[in-house]
């Protein structure tokens, strides 16, 4: 009987620790996760960020602050796999073009690009609406 306890308890520390780690590594991924944000305000798109690293996963917060819809679409979108959620739905994937965003909604745009460079996103409803983001690599920070 006192084996049997001595496993069990074994097995439901291993278990613990096995859950502990699947949380730190949870965190860790989502603390390298580099983040931009694009606010959609009269008819231009306002975007905060820091120069971004190739090969490191980086989510685009997109919201709409204009009475009207947009698009938020890029061809990096396009050959990269890409997840877009809004609004509880979720596509991926890769051949993803962008999303449109009703007056007062947002989008959560996760994606990882490997080669640096400078990436245009636009509008395809306003096409005078374009924005871009600006990836580089470690020599050039």
């Amino acid at each position: 009987m006192n084996i049997n306890r001595a496993q069990s308890l074994r097995a439901s520390m291993a278990m613990m620790a096995s859950g502990v780690l699947l949380a730190l590594l949870s965190q860790a991924s989502a603390q390298s996760e580099q983040r931009v944000e694009v606010k959609i305000k009269d008819y231009t798109f306002i975007t905060s960020q820091v120069p971004l690293m190739p090969d490191a996963p980086t989510v685009i917060e997109v919201r709409n602050e204009d009475d009207v819809r947009h698009d938020f679409g890029s061809i990096v979108f396009q050959n990269t796999h890409t997840q877009i959620e809004s609004d509880g739905v979720i596509t991926y994937g890769q051949g993803v073009a962008g999303a449109f965003l009703d007056p007062g909604k947002h989008a959560s745009v996760r994606f990882t690009i490997q080669r640096p460079g400078r990436y245009e996103f636009r509008c395809s409803i306003h096409p005078n609406m374009r924005g871009e983001l600006l990836l580089l690599n470690i020599g050039a920070v």
